[in-house]
């Protein structure tokens, strides 16, 4: 493939891939990425490895599941040195790189900076500094709304673009966007586009609590959702997600303006989904139903791709690492250990025939809602869970004993467990899921993290984990 090709991974924190409008969504939330992917590859059946930050990030730095990299096993959140990741890899080969540590659980506390020549913990920043305008910030802020500091990380980006990106040696750059993950509260000119306006019978203190705050509260049974207060909610996640298109297309206009856009392949993704009363569950967090870990998968790259290609096949996560090392012709013994595969060449053959996602006993979440809402009983959130994904069904297992089946092409939300009814169907891939299961006894798991300083827990709170 093409040498010098610079790489920008972008992740979009908690965004489902049934919410962009390029994935078939009813609503115009993402025209710029119907743009990329109109002269691109979409991938319509990617899935993450986990339904969380931490463990999916590895997975996608390291291109190996959690029972494999370690991260979110026995409570464990750091990504281990015995891990390679692919800043590592791209760093040792000859590029510089770069990234876009958004909140504590993508920090170095936990890890995930090895491989960066330059990094930015973006949540350890003040909210007003005078280097970034403080002036601009407080306008915008007061007049549009928050948005989750999207508009300072472009600032940021391009800042190092303008100072690093150099003829002839290539840059890999990391961008995590976190302006859909909870709270749903996009600046105005997002915001306004889809949001709708409360019916008079609808509670709007309810509404706004949910969409700022109230998901626990929710699952903790202290008051009820109708569908008419969820259409309101998911109005505001998509205005975030919105905000998140437009950020991504004031980046690629910079790349155009810098004469770096033809030389750089585009990676878009996300880490994991959201619910929204699925399951009566809310956030993310607690299960492995495909309104979390079924994820946008776009790459655009003008030297390489010419689309549109849809691919409907299969695809993980844990694919994109090899992919890379694919198409930069890097030796495959720099990694020997992968689990990913590489997804060349687009031709829409078939990847894989099942994939598969981890959640973990969740067992410090438990203890903060236990704290929180005392008195409450969450046992029937307290399993691990594995998944094996087909195109056709899924099974999920539980740490309790319990299995759920499903038949994904009649069940879109896995509502009619047919673990009881399809003895066949389950014994197959129950077969498979235990090899899988028995092939990582014994694999790594890294010594957690002994300290978390204030930012860190002030941050985790902000997120809703503490």
């Amino acid at each position: 493939m093409r040498k010098n090709l610079n790489v920008v991974l972008i992740v979009m924190d908690a965004v489902r891939a049934d919410h962009l409008s390029c994935y078939g969504y009813n609503k115009p939330t993402t025209p710029f990425l119907e743009e990329l992917a109109g002269n691109g590859v979409l991938f319509e059946g990617a899935f993450a490895s986990a339904p969380w930050t931490p463990p999916s990030h590895a997975s996608l730095f390291t291109g190996t599941y959690p029972s494999r990299h370690g991260v979110d096993v026995n409570e464990n959140l750091y990504l281990g040195e015995e891990n390679t990741t692919l800043a590592q890899i791209l760093a040792t080969t000859g590029y510089r790189t770069f990234a876009i540590l958004p909140d504590a659980h993508l920090s170095s506390a936990r890890g995930f900076h090895r491989g960066f020549h330059d990094y930015i913990e973006v949540f350890r920043l003040p909210h007003f500094k005078l280097d970034f305008g403080i002036i601009e910030t407080s306008a915008r802020n007061l007049l549009l709304g928050r948005d989750k500091r999207s508009s300072l990380i472009n600032k940021l980006v391009k800042r190092w673009l303008t100072d690093n990106a150099v003829r002839d040696i290539p840059f890999f750059a990391f961008i995590n966007y976190k302006t859909a993950h909870n709270r749903y509260q996009s600046p105005w000119p997002f915001r306004r586009r889809f949001e709708i306006t409360p019916a008079a019978t609808q509670d709007k203190k309810k509404l706004d609590y949910f969409s700022e705050a109230g998901g626990y509260s929710y699952m903790a049974g202290k008051f009820e959702m109708s569908e008419e207060d969820f259409e309101v909610v998911r109005s505001r996640y998509d205005g975030a997600i919105a905000c998140i298109d437009h950020r991504i297309r004031d980046l690629v206009r910079f790349l155009k303006a810098k004469n770096l856009y033809d030389d750089t392949l585009i990676m878009i993704t996300a880490d994991h989904g959201e619910n929204f009363g699925e399951h009566r569950l809310a956030y993310h967090l607690f299960c492995l139903y495909d309104s979390l870990i079924r994820v946008p998968l776009i790459f655009h790259a003008p030297a390489i791709f010419r689309g549109p290609v849809r691919l409907p096949h299969l695809v993980s996560l844990t694919d994109i690492l090899p992919t890379l090392m694919d198409l930069l012709n890097l030796d495959p013994v720099i990694r020997q250990d992968l689990e990913g595969k590489s997804l060349l060449p687009l031709n829409g053959h078939a990847y894989h025939t099942h994939v598969f996602s981890e959640f973990a006993r969740p067992t410090w979440m438990l203890r903060n809602l236990a704290a929180r809402f005392p008195g409450n009983d969450f046992s029937h959130l307290d399993r691990g869970l594995k998944c094996i994904r087909t195109s056709e069904y899924k099974l999920i297992v539980g740490t309790d004993g319990g299995e759920e089946l499903y038949h994904l092409p009649s069940d879109p939300t896995e509502s009619h467990n047919l673990i009881d009814e399809r003895i066949e169907v389950a014994k197959v891939l129950r077969t498979k899921y235990q090899d899988w299961v028995a092939a990582h006894q014994g694999s790594r798991s890294s010594s957690p993290y002994q300290e978390e300083d204030a930012l860190i827990l002030k941050n985790l709170k902000e997120l809703g984990y503490v």
